[in-house]
């Protein structure tokens, strides 16, 4: 069994803040896709939850360093905490993209792909949260939600590809950008399924 004290609560305590802030910018992200006006004020604020994230993924590895007892393995907490980090990096850069690439009004392809990202982040942060309890049953839940949401961004996904490239009149620089959004919506959410699966890992390791 674990022994938590005050020290060890703490990477719990900055695991849930990074995932509640990755949370924050997946909701922002839908914001922008609903309601496109004012888009470079959104994307602005999309740019600051992203530097909140590096923040506390850089304090993370600092006090790793500087821990000798973790409550969880040291590898579990430095890949949660990068995996979470690059959600939130996939996250930021599908509004950047839209934005630079003017894109134009959101596809409602893109609505539902980010619908899937806020739905599966919400669940990341009940994970992180029940981690610290190392409740299995809770946990395998959650973990199938989060999976449940990347199966429906998947679909969603190919057939956003599959309606770029097989139905007529698009310009190709209107596939070109779009599908590279869209990838990046995928790319997301697969790791929103890494993180549940290190959180699983965790849970099995420390039964």
């Amino acid at each position: 069994m674990l022994r938590l004290g005050p020290r060890n609560d703490m990477f719990f305590d900055l695991l849930e803040r990074e995932v509640t802030n990755l949370h924050d910018g997946a909701r922002l992200l839908l914001d922008l896709v609903n309601d496109y006006s004012d888009a470079p004020k959104k994307v602005d604020r999309l740019l600051e939850v992203e530097h909140k994230g590096d923040d506390i993924t850089r304090e993370i590895m600092e006090r790793l360093n500087k821990t000798f007892i973790t409550p969880i393995e040291r590898e579990d907490i430095s890949g949660l905490a990068f995996t979470i980090d690059e959600i939130l990096d996939m996250v930021t850069g599908v509004a950047d993209r839209m934005l630079l690439y003017e894109v134009g009004r959101p596809t409602p392809e893109v609505v539902e792909l980010c619908k899937d990202m806020e739905r599966a982040t919400a669940t990341l942060v009940k994970l992180i949260h029940e981690m610290r309890r190392l409740s299995f049953e809770s946990v395998r839940s959650l973990c199938e939600e989060v999976k449940r949401w990347e199966m429906d961004a998947d679909q969603v996904y190919r057939r956003s590809v599959a309606k770029l490239l097989n139905e007529p009149g698009y310009d190709p620089l209107y596939v070109i950008k779009w599908k590279e959004i869209y990838e990046k919506l995928e790319d997301g959410m697969d790791f929103c399924e890494d993180v549940s699966n290190l959180v699983e890992g965790v849970i099995l390791k420390n039964a």
